[in-house]
């Protein structure tokens, strides 16, 4: 009804705003130029010029901002970062391991991977090596584990075995050598931590063999043997705690 007066209103009384105001009575009306007073019902609130929305009201309008933009989908990871996760989980896995046995299986799947060279022909060749080894034929096994380091000098996999293959032929400076480079090349290298160990206390340098033993201990807590092989070397060579 409010709405059909205001338009049967004449042209010259629509160009005057409406206006709230109070009466003596503590009630609120609406003045309508041409018209006069409209008490409103208790409670009932008008907006306009004279009388502004409260900005608190939640029935407000409120002005949205930009549309959020979607976040981009982070981009596939490559086999190498895939890998570097996976051996991740299985360090942590081998260092929190609640007895030896869960610490020997994640150890085993570590192994697993670092034995990937990611070439054919150099994989070719290490099973190849492994065959020799395998036959009895260390000095075929070297000769193409050789040919190995030459074309993966980054792969520490690589100087594992020969140094495996040279401390069976008795070289045991070499193989030393080797177990060197593949733990600088892989710090957490702990096959290769505990061949220098072992290599170097048959050398007579339990100093250095029981500084290997004790970085490998940092990557597999749980190895019994090891543990027993620093125990007895500390003894040894800095003596029994007073």
């Amino acid at each position: 009804m409010l709405f059909a007066l205001l338009c049967g209103l004449p042209a010259g009384a629509q160009e005057d705003a409406p206006t709230l105001g109070d009466d003596e009575n503590g009630g609120n009306f609406l003045f309508i130029p041409g018209i006069g007073k409209i008490p409103l019902p208790p409670g009932a609130r008008g907006y306009g010029p004279g009388n502004p929305q409260d900005p608190q009201d939640s029935l407000a309008p409120r002005r949205l901002g930009p549309k959020a933009a979607n976040p981009r989908p982070e981009p596939p990871k490559s086999p190498e970062e895939r890998q570097a996760q996976e051996l991740a989980r299985l360090f942590d896995r081998m260092r929190d391991a609640d007895d030896e046995r869960e610490s020997q299986s994640a150890g085993a799947a570590i192994l697993h991977r670092w034995s990937r060279s990611g070439s054919d022909t150099v994989a070719l060749l290490a099973a190849r090596a492994l065959a020799a080894e395998v036959a009895g034929a260390p000095s075929l096994a070297r000769a193409l584990l050789d040919y190995i380091v030459a074309l993966s000098p980054n792969w520490p996999e690589g100087f594992v075995r020969r140094a495996r293959v040279m401390a069976s032929e008795g070289d045991v400076a070499s193989a030393l050598a080797d177990l060197e480079t593949a733990a600088r090349l892989e710090p957490k290298r702990f096959d290769a931590l505990e061949a220098l160990g072992a290599l170097s206390e048959k050398a007579g340098d339990k100093k250095r063999a029981l500084g290997a033993y004790r970085k490998a201990l940092e990557i597999e807590p749980r190895n019994e043997s090891v543990h027993k092989n620093e125990e007895r070397l500390r003894i040894e060579v800095e003596g029994r705690d007073i």
